[in-house]
């Protein structure tokens, strides 16, 4: 997809303002579409979100009075719609001042902002910096929302091709916050999906440390909603006309324009954009044969949120467990953190590809808050996430993106969501907006 921006002037296609819009699906991407959809002067947008509350992955649990992430937790600095969606709403940011210390495998605990001096020494790191930046250049078109225009050559392992690239170092420096993350190991995942998130935790993570070794104080690092995460996303779905609760279970192309079945109801629209997972959208609409093939075969992990009390551990602090971020050591505890300074409560991540058992995983989980000095009194709640789609390297020397973006538009029906672009909410939401913009837009039509 053609990289655009949203500007001021842009405006709907003349003539299309009353076209009756469906979106599939309330998370960032969703929302952002619907959103910009409006801005662009349609009239008749709607959004049906299977759930009961708007915000897909950006999920809190309130529990004393707070509120918990279990899905997205950070906005970063660098990200333009997030923020933007937050200055609009009113919804206030607060700079997260949590201390962040990585255990090594060899059991020693390094402040983040130490981890690479303890490790590599300035010149490697510095000599990783120069290369990544090449390779930033070198593939400028891969960090535009998407993915058909990603070369063959990142179709590799992130690992292999940060090796080959010179920027293994500072590649290594960001595995275990990676993997806390849900993206998957370095050892399996095709370059070209690590480097959209590697690009924000470098300009992100990297300055932070940076921050905090030249002040001598913790960073502010990033911003965290003072109200949680999922509070952006539900007061932009106050603005827009979204229905919880509603199911679709079928979309299918007529003369009288697109039938979509809604809890058993069907409702006919001019347009609609699906921003739900292939997988799960391939339950309710027709993909081409050969397309259809290549999303029974796209790839999810397990990703295990669990919000618990614990004593013994250092609070307003996390813990990134550099061993466990090897698939080698699949299941274990990633990291373990608290968000204040004056609560037990703590948030665990673990990722499986789905072959270990429930109860496996919390085997696990409670060996390595053990091993690290703490005890878990209680489990308050889980969330468990079938996270960040993704496929195969040898789908995409088959050219699976370039066959996705070739739908855009048939019959009327766009794809959107994480699986087009990455799994977090700003290239989500990026991705929805410049599709919308594209496709829809004064602008476009040029």
């Amino acid at each position: 997809m053609r990289e655009t921006r949203a500007s001021r002037g842009a405006r709907a296609r003349a003539g299309l303002e009353h076209l009756r819009v469906a979106v599939v699906g309330a998370g960032a991407a969703g929302l952002t579409a619907a959103h910009t959809l409006k801005k662009l002067g349609y009239r008749d947008v709607t959004v049906f979100e299977q759930g009961d509350a708007a915000g897909g992955k950006a999920l809190d649990f309130e529990h004393g009075g707070r509120a918990y992430a279990l899905g997205a937790i950070w906005v970063l600095y660098d990200y333009e719609i997030v923020n933007q969606l937050a200055a609009e709403l009113g919804v206030a940011l607060q700079a997260s001042r949590t201390k962040k210390t990585q255990v090594e495998a060899d059991g020693r605990r390094l402040p983040l902002r130490d981890v690479a001096k303890e490790k590599y020494g300035a010149r490697t790191i510095a000599r990783s910096l120069l290369n990544y930046a090449k390779v930033r250049v070198r593939y400028a078109a891969l960090f535009r929302p998407g993915y058909s225009g990603a070369e063959p050559a990142l179709h590799v392992s992130f690992g292999e091709f940060a090796e080959a690239h010179g920027f293994a170092p500072l590649a290594d420096l960001l595995r275990s916050f990676t993997a806390a993350c849900g993206y998957g190991y370095y050892e399996e995942i095709p370059a070209q999906y690590i480097l959209k998130v590697f690009n924000w935790f470098v300009t992100g993570v990297i300055r932070d440390a940076a921050r905090e070794a030249l002040s001598g104080r913790i960073s502010p690092g990033f911003q965290i909603p003072t109200e949680g995460m999922q509070r952006i996303w539900t007061e932009l779905a106050k603005t827009l006309d979204v229905r919880l609760q509603s199911e679709v279970t079928g979309l299918s192309r007529t003369a009288q324009g697109i039938e979509m079945a809604v809890n058993g109801e069907v409702q006919t629209f001019d347009r609609v954009i699906v921003t739900a997972p292939l997988d799960q959208a391939s339950t309710f609409m027709e993909f081409p044969a050969d397309v259809a093939g290549m999303v029974k075969e796209l790839r999810t992990y397990r990703f295990v949120v669990s919000v618990l009390e614990i004593e013994g551990l250092e609070r307003q602090s996390i813990l990134l467990l550099y061993e466990n971020s090897w698939r080698r050591n699949m299941g274990r505890a990633l990291a373990i953190g608290s968000g204040y300074d004056d609560s037990n409560v703590f948030i665990t991540y673990q990722m499986s590809d789905g072959s270990q058992r429930q109860e496996d995983l919390d085997r696990l989980l409670e060996e390595d808050v053990t091993r690290h000095g703490g005890k878990i009194l209680r489990v308050i709640t889980k969330k468990t996430w079938t996270y960040f789609p993704h496929f195969s390297r040898a789908l995409l020397d088959k050219g699976v993106y370039q066959r996705l973006e070739a739908l855009q538009g048939k019959d009327g029906i766009y794809l959107a969501g994480s699986t087009m672009n990455f799994e977090t909410l700003e290239d989500a939401a990026r991705y929805a907006r410049d599709l919308v913009i594209e496709h829809f837009s004064d602008r476009g039509a040029r």
